[in-house]
């Protein structure tokens, strides 16, 4: 293939499998491609300073984070949404009431409640990973004043009285709500969203801002918040471990994340 593509790779299920790993085949297919001209993205719904070092090791040619909120690009934000003070205060308080766990996304790291930390299990994480112990910091005062917020997330309730549909529909006037990717086999948790701001949107800045049009441009994911920009890309591609809703709108659908699924559609598209 003589010309280059931009290619955007989601991480949690696509590039990473289900134990969290990278898999061999997909480091030495994203390396490949590289070498051939392509330039890749991690576009995650993860904050930056979340992304885990294995995979910012791999070298990517930028970074859309936070759903689409962020990204850099030679070292330079091309793109930095902040959600609306009275969004975050709404969902805060929201959450807070119900003691639902939650997290907000800001410059400095992630921004989280006590029983966040515990229902996603950080602490194994950051044992893997020591150096990312100061990206998260712990919410004690729900009223105590953020940082700057790029996006959220958060978990129903473990009784059940709450689903991500009730979530949407209170907070349909202050923000997106969308089920989040952090287990994609579980309905427990959701993203909390800048409105008309996602991976789709990010897609096409960057695409713009190198001057590539969109038909070069590749989206891989398995999340319904990879649902824009598989929608966006000239391919989009769903991952065979994918939500039904990204398998509808892909022109592609990969085998499994665990099958060496990032590996085979690379080659298969790249070469």
């Amino acid at each position: 293939m003589s010309i280059s593509k931009l290619v955007f790779i989601d991480i949690d299920g696509t590039l990473l499998d289900s134990s969290h790993r990278i898999p061999e085949s997909a480091r030495e297919e994203c390396h490949r491609a590289q070498q051939a001209g392509h330039r890749l993205f991690i576009c995650s719904g993860r904050a930056a300073l979340d992304i885990d070092p294995p995979v910012l090791e791999l070298g990517f040619d930028g970074i859309v984070s936070d759903g689409g909120a962020c990204a850099e690009l030679d070292g330079e934000t091309i793109i930095d949404e902040r959600m609306p003070a009275e969004s975050v205060r709404m969902a805060t308080s929201f959450f807070a009431t119900r003691s639902m766990p939650y997290a907000w996304h800001c410059p400095d790291g992630m921004h989280a409640t006590e029983r966040y930390l515990y229902r996603l299990g950080i602490w194994r994480k950051l044992l893997r990973h020591p150096q990312m112990r100061g990206s998260w910091h712990t919410i004690t005062d729900h009223s105590a004043p953020l940082p700057l917020v790029r996006k959220g997330t958060f978990y129903i309730p473990e009784d059940g009285s709450l689903t991500v549909e009730d979530v949407r529909r209170e907070l349909s006037g202050y923000a997106t709500i969308i089920h989040g990717s952090i287990n994609s086999s579980s309905d427990d948790n959701g993203e909390i969203l800048i409105p008309g701001v996602d991976k789709g949107t990010a897609l096409m800045k960057v695409s713009q801002r190198l001057g590539v049009p969109l038909s070069d441009t590749i989206a891989i994911g398995d999340s319904d918040n990879d649902l824009e920009m598989i929608q966006t890309a000239g391919i989009g591609v769903a991952m065979g471990n994918g939500t039904a809703a990204v398998k509808s709108v892909a022109d592609m659908i990969a085998p499994n994340v665990d099958n060496n699924g990032l590996a085979a559609v690379l080659h298969r598209l790249l070469h």
